[in-house]
């Protein structure tokens, strides 16, 4: 009797401190409702800005062939399928186009596939000399003004854009 208790009393406590706080969460709202869909992109692409860009792709943190063909597919303009890899975007905190394409290629996936770091341009381009990020865009003016091109070469796919708009 005593052991029945003692479960009792903690399976009690576990719901009071679990339990309630995750059923007054949204979590568990779009769970009873049916509503969540963790592979849907977002609702409305976002135009992409007109100008040249570049992308920079690290071949250190893309080394399966078959998403580093899918993911210069995707940065190109073309259409993929989903893929199960997560990108981290950086662009120059003051480069306002590269921002915006970054922002375009982000609506175009699915929801927190592609998170967008914004970093000093100096900074950005010094890690990226040591391969320290995953992927960069820039707008073509941006990339002159920070001698990029110390960047391209081996280990670092180069990708030049040409904005929509």
């Amino acid at each position: 009797m005593k052991i029945l208790k003692h479960i009792v009393v903690v399976l009690a406590a576990l719901f009071v401190s679990l339990g309630i706080p995750f059923l007054t969460t949204g979590y568990f709202k779009t769970l009873i409702s049916g509503d969540s869909d963790a592979v849907t992109s977002a609702s409305a692409a976002v135009e992409q800005p007109s100008g040249d860009y570049v992308v920079l792709i690290n071949l250190d943190k893309h080394t399966n062939a078959e998403n580093l063909a899918v993911w210069k597919t995707f940065f190109q303009g073309g259409e993929i399928d989903f893929i199960f890899e997560d990108l981290t975007c950086t662009v120059a905190a003051n480069d306002k186009g590269g921002r915006e394409m970054a922002e375009s290629f982000q609506s175009r996936l699915p929801e927190n596939q592609m998170k967008i770091k914004q970093e000093d341009g100096v900074l950005m381009i010094s890690k990226a000399e040591y391969k320290k990020f995953d992927i960069i865009i820039m707008s073509a003016e941006t990339a002159d003004m920070l001698s990029a091109e110390t960047v391209y070469g081996s280990g670092v796919e180069v990708i030049p854009l040409k904005g929509e708009a």
